[in-house]
């Protein structure tokens, strides 16, 4: 009697659990969406480690990816964390590439070339993944705004939207490879202006800035570059004023497509300052860390194409070329 009553109840949870699967895996996602901005994104944005947040995104995709559409709302954030990760490697890549281009070494040069490829890839593809869900979860972009339940909603739409555009870019520059749509850009830029721009650090308005200025430079229109610039400088004094200085780091790669050294040197200087003068907002130290840390990124090219190697400890916030950094000596420390 006992046995039949063990085997009868375990075929009773059997069934429960095969009913009612996808009712638990709902619940689960909704679950952890409401902890995660309950307890989690308070906490990441609070943080001065950058790798943490890195590290979360790769590690967090397989707790999340395969929980079905409840967690949409969360995945975003993790595929912008993931993109930068693999983003970051092929930068490491470029640099690679730089200093062998500045010693001939050819092969390096390829294998480096190579490298910086298959990681811009393997994010624009992680950016896209996270624009999707945005998308199967507020709707495609281009009819009505989204009406967003509260602030977490509306971040995570504007980090899908800002890493649609990323994947289009990277993939651009990988001629295709990741197989993200062009249609993909007009949608997520008419996305970006349900955002309210003061709220979210001027990034929405900036992202819009960089796109007027480019077509207008093409055009021709130097009336409509101006208004584009002073656009772009209003976003970034939002930002300054809110503690979280991203647009900072869309100034400069703005700049950087345009082959204007002298005007990124002046954002890095800018950013470099600030951060000594006015510390980030501390709720959300993590998004303006993020920002030094792109900044960091393109001063270590700029060092790297002109000396070899990447900003030297200690010195972001100058270049080689300034008068008071000593550009043959070489401080022992620095071989220690």
């Amino acid at each position: 009697m006992r046995a039949k009553y063990w085997v009868s109840t375990v075929a009773g949870m059997i069934l429960i659990i095969a009913t009612t699967g996808c009712s638990v895996r709902d619940m689960a996602a909704s679950g952890m969406v409401s902890f995660g901005n309950e307890y989690m994104s308070p906490w990441f944005m609070a943080s001065n480690d950058t790798d943490v947040m890195c590290a979360m995104g790769e590690g967090m995709a397989a707790m999340t990816f395969p929980m079905g559409p409840n967690i949409d709302p969360m995945i975003p954030m993790v595929t912008l964390a993931s993109g930068m990760c693999a983003d970051e490697k092929a930068k490491e890549a470029e640099l690679r590439f730089l200093r062998a281009m500045l010693k001939n070494d050819v092969p390096t040069a390829q294998d480096a070339r190579t490298m910086q490829k298959r990681w811009t890839t393997l994010a624009a593809q992680r950016q896209y993944f996270g624009y999707q869900a945005a998308e199967r979860y507020f709707g495609e972009p281009g009819g009505e705004c989204p009406d967003f339940a509260d602030k977490n909603e509306e971040m995570s739409y504007l980090f899908g939207m800002f890493g649609g555009l990323q994947a289009v870019q990277m993939d651009l520059s990988v001629n295709g490879a990741a197989g993200v749509p062009l249609d993909l850009m007009p949608k997520a830029l008419t996305g970006l202006t349900c955002v309210d721009s003061d709220k979210f650090w001027g990034v929405p308005n900036a992202v819009l800035a960089v796109v007027d200025i480019t077509k207008a430079r093409l055009d021709g229109d130097e009336s409509a570059v101006q208004l584009g610039l002073d656009r772009l400088d209003l976003a970034a004094r939002t930002g300054e004023a809110a503690g979280v200085r991203m647009v900072h780091l869309i100034e400069a790669t703005l700049y950087m497509t345009q082959g204007d050294d002298a005007a990124v040197k002046d954002v890095i200087r800018k950013h470099a300052a600030m951060k000594e003068e006015f510390p980030a907002n501390p709720d959300l130290n993590l998004l303006d860390d993020m920002a030094t840390r792109g900044l960091r990124l393109i001063s270590d090219k700029l060092w790297t194409a002109s000396t070899g190697q990447r900003t030297p400890f200690g010195k972001f916030g100058t270049f080689w070329d300034d008068q008071f950094v000593p550009t043959d000596a070489m401080d022992i420390d620095d071989l220690l």
